[in-house]
C-alpha cells in the first residue's frame, strides 16, 4: 500500500522524512506521517466488499458531527462525507484518510475514576448528536443459522483454532446473544450510531486532556448499551479472564448521568449490546483465524489468539452478569437519586 500516494491524494503534501509505523496490520496499516502541512495518523485500508462503504459512511457522519460539537479528540484532515465516510479511495482498490497526530499516551485499565467519568459524558455527548442508524446497514449484529455456526466450529476444532470447551462456550454466547437481541427489538430498531470502541485503547492522555480516537468501528448502538460496554471495558473487562472494577463501572456511569445520559434498564438486557459486539466480533475473528479472509499464517494465529481470549471472556460474562446487572441497578438508583436531590436545591435555591 503506498502512503506516498496515499498523501498526494489526502492533499497533506510530500513527506518529510521516512514515517513511522504505528500498526503494523496486513490490511491496514497504520503511520505517523510528517508533511509540509504538519504531523499526520495516515490509515490505509483494502475492503474486503462493496458492504464496508455505507459503514464507513455511519462512521464518518458520527466521526463529524462529534467534531464539530466540539468532542476531544484529533482533527480530521477532512470534514467533507463522500461513499466511505472520510475514506478516500488512492487506487489498487484501497482506501486513505488522515487525522492530526496529538501526542500523549494510553491509559491501562482498568482506568482512573476520573477517566472513566470523563468517558461517560463522552457516551451522552456522542448519544446527544442524533445520527440515526441506517437498518439496511450490513455493520451490526448479524444473526446466521444453526447451520452456519456448526460449520464454522468444525472448522475451527479441525484447525486447532478453538477445543472443545471454546466451543462449547461460543455456543452458549450465541443462544444467549439471539435470546437477548429478539427480546429488544424496539431499542435493537432505533439505535443511534455510536463510537462502539470507547476503551482505553482508544484514548490518549496528555497535557491537555483525554483525546477519544478511532472512529472506525462507529455504527447502530442503543446509547445505554454504548454506556454498559464502556464502563466495563474501562473497568478492566476485555479478553480473557480479567475482572472489571466496580468503582470505575460506578464512576463511569455517574460521569453519564451528571452529563445528561438517559438510564435505560438496569437488569441483564443492559448487556445486549456486549454480547451481540462480542459474539458478532467472535465471528469476524473465527473467519480470520479459519483463513477465509486470507493473510500470512502468522496474521491468522494472531487472531485465532484473540478468538479464544475472548470466548474466555464470554465465559466470565455468562456467570457475572446478574450480578454486574446489580451494580448497574444500585448505582443508577445512587446516581438517580442525587441528580434529584441536586435538581431540588437547586430550584429551591433559585426560587429564594
Amino acid at each position: 500500500m503506498n502512503l506516498v500516494c496515499a498523501a498526494e491524494r489526502l492533499g497533506l503534501g510530500p513527506l518529510l522524512g521516512a514515517p513511522l509505523l504505528l500498526k503494523d496490520d496486513e490490511q491496514g496499516p497504520v503511520w505517523k506521517a510528517a508533511t509540509d502541512s504538519g504531523l499526520w495518523v495516515v490509515k490505509l485500508n483494502r475492503p474486503w466488499g462493496d458492504f464496508w462503504l455505507p459503514m464507513a459512511a455511519q462512521a464518518g457522519a458520527l466521526e463529524v458531527a462529534a467534531w464539530e460539537t466540539g468532542v476531544a479528540m484529533p482533527e480530521p484532515q477532512s470534514t467533507t462525507l463522500a461513499e466511505a465516510g472520510l475514506w478516500r479511495p488512492i487506487g489498487d482498490g484501497v482506501y486513505a484518510r488522515a487525522v492530526r497526530f496529538v501526542q500523549g499516551s494510553h491509559p491501562t485499565a482498568p482506568t482512573s475514576e476520573a477517566l472513566a467519568a470523563w468517558a461517560g459524558a463522552l457516551v451522552a455527548e456522542l448519544a446527544r448528536c442524533a445520527i440515526p442508524a441506517d437498518p439496511g446497514v450490513d455493520g451490526d449484529y448479524r444473526s446466521y443459522s444453526q447451520a452456519e455456526w456448526e460449520e464454522w466450529f468444525a472448522q475451527a476444532e479441525h484447525l486447532e483454532v478453538l477445543s472443545a470447551e471454546h466451543i462449547r462456550v461460543l455456543r452458549l454466547s450465541v443462544e444467549q446473544a439471539e435470546a437477548m437481541v429478539a427480546d429488544q427489538q424496539e431499542l435493537w430498531r432505533s439505535k443511534l450510531v455510536m463510537h462502539r470502541d470507547i476503551r482505553h485503547q482508544n484514548v490518549l492522555t496528555g497535557s491537555g486532556g483525554p483525546v477519544l480516537l478511532d472512529f472506525d468501528a462507529a455504527g447502530a448502538q442503543e446509547p445505554w448499551w454504548e454506556l454498559v460496554f464502556t464502563a466495563f471495558g474501562l473497568a478492566g473487562f476485555g479478553r480473557g479472564l480479567e475482572m472489571p472494577k466496580r468503582r470505575i463501572v460506578e464512576a463511569c456511569l455517574s460521569g453519564y448521568v451528571a452529563a445528561g445520559g438517559a438510564i435505560g434498564a438496569v437488569d441483564e438486557s443492559a448487556f445486549t449490546g456486549m454480547f451481540a459486539s462480542r459474539v458478532g466480533t467472535a465471528a469476524w475473528l473465527l473467519w480470520m483465524a479459519c483463513g477465509h479472509r486470507g493473510g500470512s499464517p502468522e496474521y491468522q494465529a494472531g487472531f485465532a489468539r484473540r478468538l479464544r481470549e475472548s470466548v474466555e471472556a464470554m465465559a466470565v460474562m455468562l456467570k457475572a452478569t446478574p450480578t454486574w446487572a446489580a451494580w448497574l441497578a444500585a448505582q443508577a438508583e445512587n446516581t438517580g437519586r442525587g441528580a434529584a436531590d441536586s435538581r431540588s436545591h437547586g430550584r429551591s435555591t433559585f426560587s429564594r
